[in-house]
């Protein structure tokens, strides 16, 4: 993308002979890229907001559980960091999702370190986690992040 990008850049310098149409070009594509990149991140927040706030008649065995012993507001912190990291939507996490979602939360995994989160966290070994596995995940720890890092110490924090 960045060659065909660079690319039609040259070709319009090479065209008109002003470096001023490609550095316009150039702009206005960086401003239509950065308001698709706006909106995506919107609508995911949204999205995550959104699926966090559901009314409580749908509430699991496992999510009563954790309410009852860290609370509302674990419920929904935690479920809006696990739609923000859902970003196909589908209503479970990939390896790859979380390992993304992880990073853009600061911590960096290398491939063999997501692949041993996600073997932790599929506790029915289907390939994806669902909402109540990282719950049953991070609820110990009572973040993300300590249960990512107990995981991988194979301690707890």
């Amino acid at each position: 993308l960045q060659l065909c990008t660079g690319g039609t850049f040259c070709l319009l310098y090479l065209v008109t002979r002003d470096l001023a149409v490609p550095i316009v070009a150039h702009t206005l594509y960086d401003l239509y890229t950065f308001y698709g990149t706006h909106l995506e991140v919107s609508s995911q927040l949204e999205y995550a907001d959104a699926q966090a706030i559901l009314p409580q008649g749908t509430t699991t065995t496992i999510e009563s559980k954790w309410r009852k012993e860290r609370g509302d507001d674990f419920i929904e912190s935690t479920k809006q960091c696990f739609y923000l990291m859902d970003t196909n939507r589908d209503g479970v996490l990939t390896r790859s999702e979380l390992r993304v979602g992880m990073y853009s939360f600061g911590i960096r995994l290398s491939e063999v370190e997501s692949e041993q989160i996600a073997r932790g966290a599929d506790i029915d070994e289907s390939g994806a986690i669902d909402f109540d596995e990282f719950l049953e995940f991070v609820g110990p720890e009572g973040s993300t992040s300590k249960a990512i890092k107990g995981s991988l110490l194979g301690a707890e924090l």
